[in-house]
Parts: structure tokens; sequence; C-alpha cells
């Protein structure tokens, strides 16, 4: 007797696990540091330094300037030590030849100044207005103070730089070829003089280019207003106080800084009739740094209450 049939079907295998890995792409947290709302400004300054430094065409080539005025301004001041210089008095100036080269070479350094206002500071808004910068601050919590003190910083940190480090450089090499003691005691406010001169002038080169980048869209154009004010207006200001003998010479801005410097350091040059008095050079200087930065808070300001976040 035969055993009995059975249908048996065949089980399929199982299926394999798969070991492909999941990756989670969603939203995490941020876990780094936060910027503190009262230290954005500093955020703002450490861009525009960086940014400055980029090429060589912005921040290197006038600090390498500044830097060549102090080099040859140290030789000549080295050389000008030995006695036969310190005999000979410049005309009208009454002091060593060696204590004139400190004031004089203010004039050189606030040319080096108005190349750096040329290919940085005269642009800053003008170019985040043109590239659309003001959307990217805006869009986070910037103020407009945040946006103007970090952009003024900026500029002033790098300003200082080239209207500050060579008269102190030029100050400190003074007091270390004095002969004696005494000397070298009563030297000793030069230092606080060339000081207070740089920074006069970074405060004018920083704040006042500022102000005119903020009057236009395009950073030619701004840069094109800030060259004709400099060279034509302030040359024309200056042509009329030294014909007609009056102060009105203060609205040129070098011609401010040059007789705040020389005034400090007590240099009487009868042939620069163009200088004009203390008072007046130092409200002229004041009066344009408030000058630059109300323009430039009254440009943000306007900026933003018409972009991200404010009313059409």
């Amino acid at each position: 007797m035969s055993a009995p049939e059975t249908n048996i079907t065949p089980t399929a295998p199982a299926p394999t696990r798969s070991t492909a890995a999941i990756y989670d792409l969603g939203y995490k947290r941020y876990v780094g540091n936060r910027v503190a709302a009262s230290a954005r400004w500093r955020v703002i300054m450490r861009n525009q330094l960086s940014t400055a430094w980029k090429g060589w065409w912005r921040l290197k080539f006038p600090l390498g300037t500044a830097l060549m005025i102090s080099l040859v301004a140290g030789a000549v001041m080295y050389v000008s030590s030995n006695k036969l210089f310190n005999a000979i008095a410049s005309k009208g100036m009454g002091l060593k030849f060696s204590d004139g080269i400190v004031p004089f070479s203010m004039t050189f350094f606030a040319r080096a100044g108005f190349i750096f206002s040329l290919t940085v500071g005269a642009s800053v808004i003008a170019s985040d207005a043109q590239s659309g910068g003001f959307t990217f601050y805006f869009a986070r919590p910037v103020r407009p103070i945040d946006y103007v003190l970090g952009k003024f910083a900026g500029l002033l940190l790098a300003t200082s730089l080239i209207m500050m480090a060579g008269p102190l450089f030029l100050a400190a090499e003074r007091l270390g070829l004095a002969e004696t003691t005494s000397e070298l005691i009563d030297l000793l406010p030069v230092l606080g003089k060339a000081a207070i001169a740089g920074l006069a002038g970074a405060l004018l080169y920083a704040a006042l280019p500022l102000g005119f980048s903020a009057l236009a869209n395009k950073r030619r154009t701004a840069l094109a207003l800030w060259a004709g004010a400099y060279l034509i207006a302030g040359s024309i200001c200056s042509g009329i106080g030294l014909l007609t003998n009056t102060p009105l010479g203060a609205l040129d801005p070098p011609t401010a800084i040059t007789s705040l410097t020389f005034h400090l350091f007590d240099v009487e040059w009868k042939g620069r009739s163009a200088m004009v008095p203390m008072p007046y050079a130092i409200g002229a200087i004041l009066m344009y740094v408030v000058i630059g930065l109300g323009l430039a808070w009254w440009r943000v300001n306007n900026s933003r209450s018409t972009g991200v976040g404010g009313a059409p």
C-alpha cells in the first residue's frame, strides 16, 4: 500500500534587513556661541576690517604708503640729529630741524589717509546699498546704530594705523635721540601731541568719507562726490582763506589737520599763512565728524525703515 502524496509548497526566503544608514537632515537647534545684542557692532567692525584687508589696493597700499613715510622721515630725523643740523633753524620756525619733522610729517600722513578714504571709506554704505547688503544686515536684529558704530569703528581702527602709528613712531624716535635726561623729560609731551594730532586726523578721515558714502546708491558716485568735495571744494576754501586772510581755510580737511598739528607743536611758519587758528581747526574737525556720522545714521535708518521688517 503506497503512502499518500502531500503537496509541499516551498517557502520564500526571509527578506534580508537593509544596512543602509539613515541620516537626520531635519532642524537642529543651534548650540554655538551667541552674540549679545550689545556686541553686534563689534561683529560688523571685524567684518569691516577683514574686508578692508582683502586685496592690495584697499588698506595695504595706504598702510604701506604710511610705512614708507615713517621710514623716510625717521631716517631724515636720525641724520639731522647731529650738531650741524641742530644748529640750523628752519626759516620762521624757531625750533630744531629734527623737532619739526613730526608735525610736518602729518601733511603726508593725511594724504595716505585720503587714499584709504578713496579705496574703502567713501564706498562703505554705497557698496552695501548697491549689492543689497542692507537686506542681509536688517534681516537680522541689527539696529542702525549697530551698523553705523561697527562700520565707523572698523574705519577708525584702520585709519588710526595710518594717521597715528607713524607720528607716534617718529615721536618715540625723537625721544630716543635726546642727548640728556633733562631733554628727554622735556620732550615727553611730544608723544601726547602726536597721539592727539593722529587721532584727530583718524576721526576726520573715518567719519566724513563714511557720510559721503551714504549720499549715493552706487560706489562710483560716492567716490566721485567725496573726491570732488575734498580736492575741489576744500582747495577753494583754502584758497579763499589764504587770499582773504580768514579762517575759511578750516573747511579744507587737510588744512584743519595740519593747523591743529602745528599749533600743538608750537610751530610758527610764516610761509604757511593759510594756517587757521586752533579753535577754528578743532571746530571744523568736530563739525565734520558729526556731519559724517549724522549722514551715515540718517541713510541707514531710512534704509532699514523702508526695507526688510520696515514699512513699505
